[in-house]
C-alpha cells in the first residue's frame, strides 16, 4: 500500500532533474544553479561547467616542454604559436584533458596559447592565455664562432667550420640543430674534429658557384650538462672558382689552375729533408701580407747560434695549417727553387710569384703536395683544420659525424 507514493517521489526527483538540465546556464560564468539537495544526491549538475587553463604562467622555463591540463574538460584542438611564427608540435595525453609540447619551447620567445575543450555536457569552450619563455642565463649559454664570415668568396674545398667556446657533450642533439642548404644542392656531412669544433664539407669539392646557407638552430637546444644554446646563428656565402695549385716536391714545381685551366707553373722549393713538408690536400686558412717568422716559435731551435735559426718579416704569407705550413715569397731560396727543397717547411716561391699566389688566394682555395717524404697523419689527429677535412676517405670523414650518415643539403 506504500508502492504509491514511494513512485510519486521518484516522479517527482526525475521530472526536476529535467527541469534543471533544460534550464541551465550557457557560459562559462557558472550561472543557471541547481535547486535543492536532491538533485545533486540523484545525478551530475547539469549546468555547463567553466573550464580554465592549469600550468601556464607568466614565464615557463627554458629547457623544458610546454605542458598544461583543462580540468573536467577534453581537449578537441591547441594551438601554441610564437608572435607571427609556426605553431609548435605537440600531443594531448591519454587521459584527453592535458596537453605536452614535443620538445622545450624557443629561450626569450612569446607565445600565444588558444585551446579548443568540451565540457562534460560536450559544450565547447574557447580557453586564451600567453606567456613568455625565459632566457638562457649567460654562464649556461653555449657560444661559438664560424668559418667562413657571412658573405664570403671561397675556394672549392672550404669546410664550414663551428668553434665551441665549451665542450658539447649531446652532439648528436646538436648536430640535428645546424642546418645547410645550397644552390645546387650536393651531398654532405658533419664531422667532429673534436668535442669543440665540429667541420661540414661536401663528398667532393664544391661546384663553383654554389651558394650555401647555414643556419644553426641552437636557441634552446640542449648541447651539455647545464649548457642550453641561447641564439641562432646564420650565414651565407658563395663559392668562387676552383684555384688548385698543385706542389710537386720531385720536381720542384707549383701548377695552379684555375677552373680547371693551367694558369701558371712555378719553380719552388720544399722543406729540406729534415723538415720535409708533408704530403697531403690542404686548404687556405687565412693570409697576411706580411707575417714574422721564427724558428723558436716553429719549435725548431731558439737558439740564435744554431744554423736552423731564423727571426723574419715573411712577406705574402698564406697559411695552410696551424702549426706553420705556409706559401710565401721568400727571396733568399731563389737560387734553389727550381732544384733544391732547403725551407723549414714552407713552399717557397719568388718575390713575384709569391705575391701573385697571394693575391689571387682565399679561404678553402686547395694545395696539394705529392712525392715528399712525409705524410699528413699526426696534423689529422691533432684535427688541424688545414688538414682535416680532405686527407680521410668519406667513409672515414662520415663515421666522424654523431648522426653517422651523410645528409644531401637542404634546397635554396
Amino acid at each position: 500500500m506504500r508502492l504509491r507514493p514511494t513512485l510519486h517521489r521518484v516522479a517527482l526527483v526525475l521530472s526536476a532533474a529535467v527541469l534543471l538540465t533544460s534550464c541551465s546556464g550557457s557560459d562559462d560564468s557558472g550561472s543557471g544553479g541547481t535547486d535543492g539537495p536532491t538533485a545533486q544526491a540523484e545525478g551530475p549538475k547539469a549546468q555547463r561547467v567553466p573550464l580554465r587553463l592549469d600550468g601556464i604562467t607568466d614565464e615557463v622555463a627554458f629547457g623544458t616542454p610546454l605542458e598544461f591540463t583543462v580540468p573536467h574538460g577534453q581537449i578537441d584542438s591547441v594551438e601554441v604559436a610564437p608572435e607571427g611564427g609556426e605553431p609548435v608540435e605537440g600531443q594531448v595525453g591519454d587521459d584527453g584533458s592535458s596537453w605536452q609540447s614535443a620538445a622545450p619551447l624557443e629561450p626569450g620567445a612569446s607565445y600565444a596559447v588558444t585551446v579548443v575543450a568540451s565540457d562534460r555536457l560536450g559544450m565547447e569552450h574557447t580557453l586564451t592565455d600567453s606567456f613568455a619563455v625565459g632566457g638562457v642565463p649567460e654562464g649556461n649559454r653555449l657560444t661559438l664562432s664560424m668559418q667562413p664570415t657571412d658573405g664570403a668568396v671561397v675556394g672549392v674545398g672550404a669546410p664550414i667550420t663551428v668553434r665551441f667556446d665549451q665542450e658539447v657533450t649531446e652532439r648528436e642533439t646538436v648536430e640535428q640543430a645546424m642546418h645547410v642548404a645550397s644552390n645546387p644542392q650536393v651531398e654532405g656531412t658533419w664531422h667532429w674534429v673534436s668535442s669543440q669544433e665540429v667541420h661540414f664539407r661536401p663528398k667532393e669539392y664544391w661546384p663553383s658557384g654554389t651558394q650555401v646557407r647555414l643556419n644553426l638552430d641552437l636557441n634552446g637546444v640542449q648541447a651539455g650538462d647545464d649548457l642550453w644554446g641561447g641564439r641562432s646563428y646564420d650565414l651565407d656565402f658563395t663559392v668562387g672558382k676552383a684555384q688548385i695549385a698543385t706542389v710537386d716536391a720531385a720536381s720542384h714545381t707549383v701548377t695552379y689552375t684555375v677552373d680547371g685551366v693551367t694558369a701558371a707553373t712555378w719553380d719552388t722549393s720544399l722543406g729540406a729533408p729534415e723538415f720535409a713538408t708533408r704530403n697531403g690536400t690542404y686548404i687556405v686558412l687565412e693570409k697576411f701580407e706580411t707575417r714574422q717568422m721564427t724558428s723558436c716559435n716553429a719549435n725548431i731551435t731558439c737558439d740564435p747560434n744554431s744554423p736552423d735559426y731564423y727571426d723574419l718579416e715573411v712577406p705574402n704569407s698564406v697559411r695552410l695549417t696551424w702549426s706553420g705550413t705556409f706559401v710565401h715569397s721568400a727571396s733568399w731560396s731563389e737560387g734553389s727553387q727550381g732544384s733544391e727543397n732547403v725551407s723549414h717547411g714552407c713552399i717557397n716561391l719568388s718575390a713575384a710569384n709569391g705575391a701573385t699566389f697571394f693575391q689571387l688566394a682565399q679561404y678553402g682555395d686547395i694545395v696539394t703536395v705529392a712525392n715528399s717524404t712525409r705524410g699528413p697523419e699526426d696534423l689529422i689527429q691533432r684535427g688541424d683544420p688545414g688538414m682535416a677535412d680532405w686527407n680521410l676517405g668519406w667513409d672515414q670523414y662520415v663515421a666522424g659525424s654523431a648522426l653517422g650518415a651523410s645528409i644531401t643539403t637542404d634546397a635554396l
